[in-house]
């Protein structure tokens, strides 16, 4: 029974081994055929309209160019890519201008909406080629109660975050389905 019970240990051992690997060795980076990547950022993109100063720290900015960098590898003699944020944006619910974009919330409550946009752009002008993906993720958190600053804040990080990796994903998706032209392989 001994012998049974360390053999199977050792299976296990190895095929964990051999899934890690695996795991290790398999490519999940995007390879297009373009040349240049360029951020172009819209100006005034960042707008946080709230009645507080919230301590945020997640930066969609660096969370994004990090990304691309380490995602998508350039093949290309020609053309660009062009990455750029269109909004990032956290509206709270004690703005007045705002108020009527909330649902109903009690006097002591307080609601916020994040908004992310990016649009993603391949052009190659030498193959007359072009595509596009349009990624918007929107969140909203409410708080009832005395919440502090910094808990407010730490929460909406976390919900940036999650929306972040939903970006990604969707940026992700988009280039698989609309960058047909402009698909490679390592190897090309």
């Amino acid at each position: 029974m001994f012998k049974i019970i360390k053999k199977l240990i050792n299976f296990s051992f190895i095929f964990f081994l051999f899934i890690g690997i695996n795991h290790a060795i398999s490519d999940d980076k995007i390879y297009l055929d373009l040349q240049n990547l360029v951020f172009e950022n819209k100006s005034n993109y960042k707008n946080y309209q709230t009645n507080s100063q919230l301590v945020i720290k997640t930066d969609l900015k660096k969370e994004i160019e990090d990304w691309t960098r380490k995602k998508i590898i350039l093949k290309g003699k020609s053309g660009k890519l062009t990455v750029k944020i269109l909004d990032e944006s956290i509206i709270d619910s004690a703005v007045e201008e705002h108020r009527n974009k909330f649902s109903f919330l009690p006097k002591n409550g307080i609601a916020y909406k994040i908004n992310f946009k990016i649009k993603i752009l391949g052009e190659n002008l030498k193959n007359n080629s072009s595509a596009e993906v349009l990624s918007i993720v929107k969140g909203e958190q409410t708080f009832l109660g005395g919440f502090s600053i910094n808990d407010r804040s730490k929460v909406l990080d976390e919900l940036m975050g999650s929306m972040i990796k939903k970006l990604k994903k969707n940026i992700n998706s988009g280039i698989n389905a609309e960058f047909k032209d402009f698909l490679t392989n390592k190897y090309n």
